[in-house]
């Protein structure tokens, strides 16, 4: 990637990082804090920030669910394995010492690129999977979530209470609305997009009620 966002509060500092950047033949795009890269850059590159007080931890978290391909780089001054273990852990790609080279930086760039390839190859295809699903009605959605679960006609229909011609309407529904051909691709777009993820948060959230309902019950009793 030759478009690298550094962002770092100390004026100098960024100067002197976007000289380095420069002299590497990278376009380096100088910004203040995480706030303002976030709301005027739009455009896809590697963010550089500064890690003081939590900032590329921050911006890792702001940037994770969004569709922008923005690797996040951490750097500082001799920084504690601690900080370094805590930023990675949150999502950021790599975590530099700053002061850095050309070429460590171009290294380190290189090194981690395929990994860095595959993680927009995943994140385009979420994006995309997250698109189509928006195409689909509730029912529709828990008609495919149910169809990994379950499988056939009958064994769905006996769950949503409908009937197993119904439930053959919308999977033909779900197939064309998702522009698929059969269902095991509809379900590869459910896991892309996450919906069997949604579908476990809602059933935890009603098991978690169910549980306080419970315990109502018995402290009344």
């Amino acid at each position: 990637m030759d478009h690298v966002f550094v962002i770092d509060s100390d004026p100098e500092r960024r100067a002197d990082v976007c000289r380095v950047l420069l002299d590497g033949q990278q376009h380096a795009e100088p910004f203040e804090t995480p706030a303002e890269f976030l709301a005027f850059s739009k455009s896809e590159g590697i963010a550089l920030v500064h890690d003081r007080d939590g900032a590329a931890i921050r911006l890792c978290n702001d940037l994770r669910e969004g569709t922008r391909l923005v690797p996040v780089f951490a750097y500082d001054e001799a920084p504690a394995i601690e900080q370094v273990v805590a930023v990675m852990q949150a999502g950021a790609a790599s975590y530099l010492a700053w002061p850095f080279s050309r070429g460590g930086f171009a290294g380190e760039v290189e090194r981690i690129g395929p990994a860095l390839r595959e993680g927009f190859a995943r994140k385009r295809r979420a994006a995309q999977a997250r698109a189509q699903l928006a195409t689909l009605t509730a029912r529709e959605r828990e008609v495919l979530v149910t169809l990994v679960t379950l499988g056939t006609n009958k064994a769905i229909a006996n769950a949503l209470d409908i009937s197993p011609r119904t439930v053959e309407k919308y999977r033909a529904a779900i197939l064309r609305r998702l522009e698929v051909e059969n269902s095991a691709q509809a379900i590869r777009v459910a896991v892309e997009g996450g919906a069997f993820d949604e579908a476990n948060a809602e059933t935890e959230d009603e098991a978690a009620l169910a549980q306080a309902d419970a315990a109502r019950g018995d402290m009344i009793g």
